[in-house]
């Protein structure tokens, strides 16, 4: 992508500076590249070493006498000149030289510097004045046009305009400009102006090719990505929260000056709807979420009364049902949350619109129909959430129920179901308490101090090495007892030799007992090891 252009200011820049009546006998000399670059202010060399006082965007005013002689220390005065932003050079020669060196001019042209030659009659302190007072003026319309803006932004923000309605006005502030709010991961959530530049955007590398903005690989500010096309991107920040980007599209002769002061301002009023919006959705949520948790918790509220005030919000739980827990894996503060929670509870009511969806302190929360296949509309939510989302959402998904006060227990499978898919498998993927095996018979133990002893009794003598040693032996038990205790089968999976697998085995069998010749201890290390990586699971 181009770098971003350079901001214009005022207005002023050194092309119109020398369209003025006083300046149209100057001649430019070298660097008419460089006449677009902004003026802001003007200074006097009268020394040799005036780079201390040199500031961006000066037009530079010089006579030929503080300027170095030599040509290559001219040359390096101009460089310093460029580097430091002057917007241009106004040289008065006079009798002192006749002309600058062609060197030092090849130099202005190759750095984009405008080397002006002003005639001897013309006075400095008239080009101050005249210079002085169209900056000013520029910079009252400045002014006066930017309270305009915010007026009109006001204006919005006290008649509870929304994101389409900023979006609208910015547009039109900005002469048909296509603008674009983008969430924080791209998605567009409200366009103005003409469509016809987005296939250009994509091809520039703007949008993705899904229409997203790229506003994670994108600078902010004002860029030129090519000639006649100015694009002005600026974040939806409230304090340290991001909630996306506004990006802008315009022609560059259609542009003004106040066009960055637009989209700030439009950026910051998009910050407080977004702001307010999630605030509202918040307040919504909590009270459908205080019902769920109610629901699931079985927390000492009448069932029927629960399922009456689900019913206020659209929920149809008298059908058949499978509970959902869900982990976007982000932070637990609500409102870094919050985005999140709004597409998971999007995506379950596009799903099924007699849904109950919520978020409670670490999980989400659904109950949604089973149908003819429990696992579909599960699996429909996981891949909207993973075609919307950046983030890897992982699912948990119980067992169906015909009735509702099965509900508490339901959500007990689904969350025992979604800790054995984060641990076997990893986040992203959907999993089902029906599928998952022994893990299911041993999580509906109650005595889980009970299990843990049968698992010290069974394995004792593995858990007491040291975690490397432990580990190896472990992991060489499970491969052996998946590969019905063949040995050579057992050694390729683990890429070991077959005496070393061998070595192991015996091992082994110190360890836990005849396991080669005793199905029934096989059995028994089969569930233990089970047992086992539900420890780890739980935590406990």
């Amino acid at each position: 992508m181009a770098e971003p252009a350079r901001d214009r200011g005022d207005g002023l820049v050194v092309r119109d500076l020398l369209a003025m009546p006083i300046l149209e006998r100057a001649v430019v000399l070298a660097g008419r590249d460089g006449m677009d670059r902004p003026v802001r202010r003007l200074n006097v060399m009268t020394v040799p070493d005036i780079l201390p006082w040199t500031k961006a965007d000066e037009f530079m005013l010089s006579t030929g006498y503080p300027l170095p002689h030599a040509a290559d220390e001219l040359i390096a005065l101009v460089t310093e000149f460029a580097a430091r932003d002057v917007a241009a050079v106004g040289v008065k020669l006079g009798s002192s030289r006749e002309r600058l060196p062609p060197e030092v001019l090849a130099a202005a042209d190759r750095l984009g510097l405008p080397i002006v030659e002003i005639p001897d009659d013309v006075a400095f302190d008239d080009i101050l004045s005249l210079v002085f007072s169209d900056i000013v003026n520029r910079q009252a319309v400045t002014i006066a046009r930017a309270k305009e803006i915010h007026d009109a932004f006001l204006q919005i923000v006290l008649t509870g305009g929304q994101l389409p309605e900023i979006a609208a006005q910015l547009s039109g502030l900005l002469a048909e400009a296509t603008v674009l709010v983008a969430d924080a991961d791209g998605r567009r959530i409200a366009m103005a102006g003409p469509e016809q530049r987005h296939r250009r955007l994509v091809e520039l590398g703007l949008l993705g090719r899904d229409g997203r903005v790229r506003g994670r690989e994108l600078r902010l500010g004002v860029h030129s990505p090519e000639p006649g096309l100015v694009v002005i991107i600026a974040e939806i920040r409230a304090g340290r929260l991001r909630h996306g980007h506004l990006l802008v599209a315009g022609s560059a002769e259609r542009m003004g000056p106040d066009a960055t002061v637009a989209v700030d301002q439009a950026a910051v009023v998009a910050a407080l709807d977004v702001t307010r919006q999630l605030a509202i959705s918040a307040a919504e949520r909590q009270f459908e979420s205080n019902v769920l948790h109610d629901l699931v918790t079985a927390g000492g509220t009448d069932i029927e009364d629960a399922l009456a005030r689900g019913a206020a919000f659209g929920w149809d739980l008298r059908r058949p049902l499978v509970v959902m827990v869900g982990s976007d894996g982000s932070p637990t503060s609500d409102l870094v949350r919050q985005p999140h929670i709004e597409l998971w509870s999007a995506e379950i009511r596009n799903q099924d619109r007699g849904a109950a969806a919520a978020a409670f302190a670490t999980n989400l929360v659904a109950i949604v129909g089973a149908g003819d296949d429990p696992a579909a509309i599960p699996h429909r939510v996981w891949a909207g959430l993973r075609a919307t989302s950046r983030r890897k959402f992982s699912i948990g998904v119980s067992r169906p129920l015909d009735d509702p006060a099965l509900i508490p227990a339901r959500y007990e499978e689904a969350r025992k179901a979604l800790r054995m898919g984060l641990h076997s498998h990893g986040p992203g993927t959907v999993t089902l308490f029906g599928e998952l095996g022994l893990f299911r018979l041993l999580s509906l133990i109650d005595d889980v101090d009970e299990l843990r002893d049968f698992v010290r009794d069974t394995l004792g003598g593995l858990l007491s090495l040291d975690e490397r040693e432990g580990g190896e032996l472990i992991r060489t038990l499970q491969v052996l007892l998946d590969h019905h205790l063949n040995v050579a089968k057992s050694a390729r999976a683990l890429h070991v030799h077959y005496n070393t697998m061998r070595y192991r085995i015996s091992k082994l069998e110190r360890l836990v007992g005849p396991l080669m010749s005793d199905n029934r201890l096989c059995l028994r290390l089969s569930v233990a090891l089970q047992a086992l990586e539900m420890y780890e699971v739980r935590g406990r």
